[in-house]
Order: structure tokens, then C-alpha cells, then sequence
């Protein structure tokens, strides 16, 4: 089966300050996290279970904090045994509903082969041994990743909200930090609704990772590392996830823009084989998608559009990375953030337009891995909060 029920541990209280945002997002941002360190203070916290990138290159002190953190955490935490948990997340009037479950590694591939579970960018095998790092001495896993089932017929969720039965199983219900809106759990533990639940999900076929790619892939470089010691059914030979329809209406997908520096701004616009057209600052974004295949930009002297009539990729992404891979790239979701670093002198900031996600599952099948950072699911505080653990060493 490709879903596993993962016994769930949870906290007593304290929920605000125990969910911290993923730990690859605000890279670029250091007083979000000291916020959020102030914010903790003493108070046990997913933060001290995870390595934040922002504070990378890895540091062998603070991973023994982390592990140290793990041991200790263990005795606080409730075993709620194995069930599913199904996540209602509402941020700025958007509610996405997805569950929480434990899935095959045996069943993905990140190398983009022909698996149920494919990775949907390129991994940067170089990012992968720090991750494993934490992870090989590490006794309980947290999980910022989200994997797309395709459904539009929105049949694999029981209708939680309608019936007494999950009322009545509710784990948690509070605001996360930060502005992440507000988020409620739902325990699911009937085997037969976990059967059902999973039977749908390997009816409607392939699995898309979302949002975690590196983490994903962190997990399954593990367990190969080690699956040839263990019996079949070890924890580690499981990932959890939240899965999530890609057709809730509460799930978005944003662009990825990007901020190069170490060239001149006008040499390195001359190397698009594109017409210029200049425009104001503020329809930058909102112009791209009706002029087709087009890229904003924005320098110290000038901003406006990049269009391709004869574009050389399907998507501008590629366009775009093929151009800039060579050079210095920040990776921004904010477009403000994009415009005032792109304005400084020797910067330029490109805006690119979202990916259709009525159409993912199709361009993933036409074209397999997508460039790095081709699309995020949400805005950053949309992105998923570390809430549920559960033990990778029995």
C-alpha cells in the first residue's frame, strides 16, 4: 500500500509555540527567526527540533541540539497510535484541507524515474548530506512536505466537518505564528475509513511532491542507506506528508522570482533574444500573463518586460535559468522584496508568471522534473508548520 497510518505524537499545550514555519523559507530574512526564538523563549518547540537553512552552513553543535532536543522531547509528547490527520488550514479568507499519513519510500524515486510518487524539480544532490546529517541520529520526524493527489471529483476525504464522529476527534485547534492563519486537526483512526482513504488514493494514481523535494529526498537517501539491516517495515521506509487535492480551491500556486547580481544589468538583459517593452513598476506582475511568454524585470535605471514571440522553452522559467544559472540568483516569493533588490546598482530582478495548476499534472507528465524553484505552493506564510512527529526508530 502506498499510504502507511504513522503512530502521531503531539504536544499537551503550549500549540502556538510549538508549530514553526518549514525550515527552508525567510532564508534571506534573519529577524523572522529571531522573532520566532524570542517568541519560544523556553518553551518546547518544534524550532529546536529542526535546522532552519538560513543558518546553514551546517553547524555540528546545533544538530547535537537538535538530537539532544529529540530525546527530550519525547517524554512530553502524546501517542495518539496510528491514524491520519486530517488538516483544515485557513490563511488571509482561504481554507485547504488536506491529511496527514505516512508514505512508501519504496514507491518514489528523486531521481525523476517512473515511480507513483515522482519529485516534481531537480534535486540538488549537494543539499541532500546535511539534511541526512540531522536525520541518521534522529529518533522522531517533523515534516514540511506536501504531496498533490489529483481528484476533481473531491472523493477521497470522508466530509469530516459534517459528521459528529471526527467533531468529536478534534487534536488541535489554534492560530500559528507569524501570520500563518489558523489551523485545526482532525484524528482519523477507523481502519476501515484509513482503508478507504488509501484504496482512493492509489486509484487515482500518480503522486506529485508539492512543496519538501529536498526532504523528501533526504528521507529516501536514508533509507537506502540502511533498509539492507532492518526488516521490510521499519519506520524509517516511510516519509510523512501532508497530502493535498491540487483542485482545493484553498491551494494556490505562486512564481518563484529570482534577483541576480555579479553582471551588468544591461549586458545581461542583452543576452534574452526578446523584444523590450518598459513599463511602470506596478504592472511589472500584473501584465505578464496576458502578453504570453514574458518576464518582468526591474534595475536601478529601468523595469519592463521581457517578451519572447519565439520562445526557445514551454515555460519562462526555463527560459529564464537557462540565462542566469551561470550567475548569482536569490530566490524571492515577496515582489517588493524583488523590487528593492533589484534596484540596487549591479542588481536586476525578474518577476515571472504562476504556473497554471489546473494543467501540473499534464506538464509533469509532458516534461518530468521541472528547473529548481519553478513554483511554490502558496505564499511563504502559507507554507506548511511543523506540528506532527512520530518516531523513525521504533
Amino acid at each position: 500500500m502506498i499510504l502507511h497510518a504513522p503512530s502521531i505524537l503531539l504536544p499537551k499545550d503550549n500549540w502556538e509555540k510549538w508549530a514553526v514555519i518549514a525550515c527552508d523559507q525567510h532564508t534571506q530574512d534573519m529577524e523572522y527567526w529571531k522573532r520566532v526564538e524570542e517568541f519560544i523563549g523556553n518553551t518546547p518547540s518544534t524550532f529546536n527540533l529542526i535546522y532552519p537553512e538560513i543558518y546553514l552552513p551546517l553547524d555540528e553543535q546545533r544538530v547535537n541540539k537538535i538530537h539532544k532536543a529529540i530525546s527530550n522531547y519525547k517524554k512530553i509528547l502524546v501517542d495518539y497510535g496510528p491514524c491520519f490527520i486530517l488538516v483544515k488550514r485557513s490563511v488571509e479568507g482561504k481554507e485547504r484541507t488536506g491529511f496527514v499519513a505516512a508514505i512508501d519510500l519504496e514507491k518514489y524515486e528523486f531521481n525523476g524515474s517512473d515511480s507513483f510518487i515522482k519529485p516534481t524539480e531537480g534535486t540538488i544532490k549537494e543539499r541532500l548530506p546535511a539534511r541526512v546529517r540531522i536525520r541518521e541520529n534522529a529518533e522522531l520526524e517533523l515534516s514540511h512536505i506536501l504531496v498533490l493527489y489529483d481528484d476533481p471529483d473531491f472523493s477521497v476525504l470522508p466530509r469530516i466537518m459534517d459528521d459528529p464522529v471526527y467533531q468529536g476527534n478534534k487534536v488541535y485547534d489554534f492560530d500559528l505564528m507569524e501570520k500563518g492563519g489558523h489551523i485545526t486537526g482532525y484524528k482519523i483512526s477507523d481502519e476501515k475509513t484509513i482503508k478507504e482513504i488509501s484504496e482512493k488514493i492509489l486509484s487515482l494514481g500518480t503522486l506529485l511532491v508539492g512543496d519538501g523535494n529536498h526532504s523528501l529526498a533526504t528521507a529516501k537517501s536514508f533509507w537506502e542507506k540502511i533498509k539492507e539491516t532492518l526488516p521490510d517495515n521499519h519506520p524509517a521506509r516511510y516519509a510523512m506528508v501532508e497530502l493535498v487535492n491540487i483542485h482545493d480551491p484553498g491551494l494556490s500556486f505562486e512564481p518563484i522570482h529570482r534577483v541576480v547580481s555579479g553582471v551588468e544589468p544591461e549586458e545581461l538583459l542583452k543576452r534574452f533574444n526578446a523584444r523590450i517593452e518598459e513599463v511602470p513598476t506596478f504592472h511589472l506582475t500584473a501584465d505578464l500573463s496576458a502578453k504570453g511568454h514574458s518576464i518582468g524585470f526591474i534595475t536601478k535605471d529601468r523595469c519592463g518586460v521581457l517578451v519572447f514571440d519565439n520562445p526557445a522553452h514551454d515555460l519562462e522559467v526555463e527560459i529564464l535559468d537557462e540565462i542566469i544559472d551561470d550567475y548569482s540568483v536569490e530566490y524571492e516569493h515577496d515582489p517588493e522584496i524583488v523590487e528593492k533588490l533589484g534596484k540596487k546598482q549591479g542588481n536586476t530582478g525578474f518577476f515571472l508568471p504562476s504556473l497554471k495548476k489546473s494543467e501540473f499534472f499534464s506538464l509533469i507528465k509532458k516534461k518530468g522534473i521541472l528547473p529548481r524553484k519553478s513554483f511554490s505552493l502558496g505564499k511563504e506564510n502559507e507554507k506548511r508548520y511543523y506540528i506532527e512527529v512520530r518516531k523513525i526508530i521504533p
